[in-house]
């Protein structure tokens, strides 16, 4: 369909696209979306997670860290994985090609450099042309070349999602790297409500696991290792020392800061070596993201706003260590899963970039100042298609 049809049409049919900073897979996600005005109302249809064979996770892994024509490479080899599973995923659900409307993909993001640069693979033109929709991706430069970071892009997407029930909100998104979103109660628009990347998620916990197996294990199920270590207090005030926590927002960071690299350098410097070693480094890793997060809202936002409810997604929201540590540090706060809200707990970042899709489909800027430091607002992404 051709793009100003697309445009004239009050209902779309978007299908979300997430391959998040653990790059373990591709989620996907079908929303029906709605547009009143600038408002969206917007129904997940369907959700399903892909996850990359692990000779394929290593391929891409070590591609991106290599030469320029590595990268290239990849950029094309990991969207022909995407085509696949979003084929597969339309034959799971029985969904007619012909009544998807439009696919919005996060593409994977290999750097990202706060207030300089940001750079995701994923080409777009691939999906274009292997599925015959029309694609809308490369949402974050746009943002940056307006004076932002690039980050987080989700905000106004949860502004328009919770700003009818009218109570102050803390949204968490646990991935790789931690984020949140605080709307006030009293928000009158996306310039009333704030965000940033808190630091580390589940990105240094996952890097400390696959080291500690030799890469047979990549995350902490149940949060079983953590479980069975001790904190290391000494460890645990060095983490906080990292000069992240000191810079004001808006702020934005990725797993260039908080990574495997990062992980390696505390295993090197303190001789992380047996079993017992590890369970510790990662009880004190997994009580420092939740701290990371707490010390956030704590520094920047406590004297402004009392949280009334407390909302987590991602893949952290499964961990009963962090969300036990958080309980504890927001000790006022009602916690709740997305679910209270018909939003899935694993989708609403693919979901979220479905309605991004739409919104820049309909010409609605997308970005929020306040979280990125752009200096205005701005369309997101760019429209690729195949005739």
């Amino acid at each position: 369909m051709e793009i100003c049809k697309l445009q004239k049409k009050d209902k779309l049919i978007v299908l979300g696209l997430m391959s998040g900073t653990s790059m373990d897979g591709l989620d996907i996600c079908q929303v029906k979306i709605n547009r009143k005005g600038e408002n969206l109302d917007a129904r997940m249809i369907n959700f399903a997670s892909y996850q990359y064979d692990p000779e394929f996770k290593n391929y891409i892994e070590d591609k991106l860290t290599g030469q320029t024509q590595d990268i290239c490479r990849a950029n094309f080899d990991i969207t022909r994985q995407w085509s696949k599973m979003v084929e597969r995923f339309l034959k799971e659900y029985s969904i007619d090609k012909s009544n998807i409307d439009l696919i919005g993909s996060h593409g994977q993001t290999i750097w990202h450099e706060p207030g300089h640069s940001t750079l995701q693979i994923g080409e777009p033109a691939v999906l274009a042309e292997d599925l015959r929709i029309p694609v809308i991706a490369d949402f974050r430069v746009n943002d940056v070349a307006a004076g932002g970071s690039g980050a987080p892009l989700v905000p106004f997407i949860d502004y328009l999602w919770f700003k009818r029930y009218k109570k102050t909100y803390l949204l968490l998104n646990i991935g790789g790297i931690a984020n949140f979103t605080i709307i006030p109660e009293d928000a009158k628009s996306n310039h009333d409500i704030y965000a940033l990347d808190t630091g580390p998620g589940n990105g240094l916990i996952d890097a400390a696991i696959s080291f500690a197996t030799q890469g047979k294990l990549t995350f902490d199920l149940d949060g079983e290792w953590a479980k069975a270590g001790e904190i290391d207090q000494n460890i645990l005030e060095e983490l906080h020392d990292h000069p992240y926590f000191e810079k004001s927002p808006p702020k934005s960071t990725g797993k260039e800061v908080f990574g495997s690299q990062f992980v390696k350098a505390l295993i090197d410097k303190y001789k992380i070596q047996s079993q017992d070693d590890f369970q510790n480094l990662i009880a004190t890793l997994t009580r420092f993201t939740a701290e990371s997060i707490f010390k956030s809202y704590e520094k920047f936002f406590a004297d402004k706003y009392i949280i009334d409810e407390i909302i987590v997604s991602g893949g952290g929201a499964r961990n009963p260590v962090i969300m036990q540590h958080l309980k504890e540090l927001f000790e006022d706060a009602e916690f709740s899963s997305p679910h209270k809200y018909n939003l899935n707990i694993d989708a609403k970042e693919s979901l979220a970039f479905a309605m991004l899709a739409a919104l820049r489909i309909w010409e609605i800027p997308a970005n929020v100042p306040n979280a990125t430091g752009a200096d205005r607002p701005v369309l997101l992404g760019k429209i690729i298609y195949a005739k």
